[in-house]
């Protein structure tokens, strides 16, 4: 009897151990996912901070806008830039100019890629009735 407990015991304790080992590769996987994109869009918001700063340059200098590489008229003193980040994903800035200072109206980090729903028809209908 007591040996039949001892290998419920053993075989116990090594399903659990295979667990955690499991939960700590797929978290190592995550944070490394996580890492990676927010270094993306940290690298994304340097650069459009560089770009911002150059506008501002051009802006004291009494320079048009669109002097700046990568900033385009979108309006009436509306302008917009993106930039590229690694990881898939574009941080668009738009901004409004008026008396030689600009006002950021929009800072937004999106996903390039168009998203299309699944259309497996795996998601519960209903029983019909």
């Amino acid at each position: 009897a007591s040996s039949i407990l001892f290998i419920l015991v053993v075989v116990s304790l090594t399903l659990f151990s295979v667990l955690s080992l499991m939960q700590a590769r797929a978290d190592a996987a995550l944070t490394e996912k996580t890492a990676v994109s927010v270094s993306a869009y940290y690298d994304a918001d340097a650069r459009a901070q560089k770009t911002l700063a150059l506008l501002d340059g051009a802006l004291q200098r009494g320079d048009d806008p669109e002097s700046v590489e990568g900033v385009t008229k979108t309006g009436e003193g509306e302008y917009a830039f993106t930039v590229d980040a690694s990881d898939g994903h574009t941080l668009s800035v738009t901004l409004s100019v008026a008396s030689g200072e600009y006002t950021v109206t929009s800072y937004r980090y999106e996903n390039n890629a168009e998203w299309t729903g699944g259309s497996d028809n795996t998601l519960w209908q209903g029983d019909g009735q």
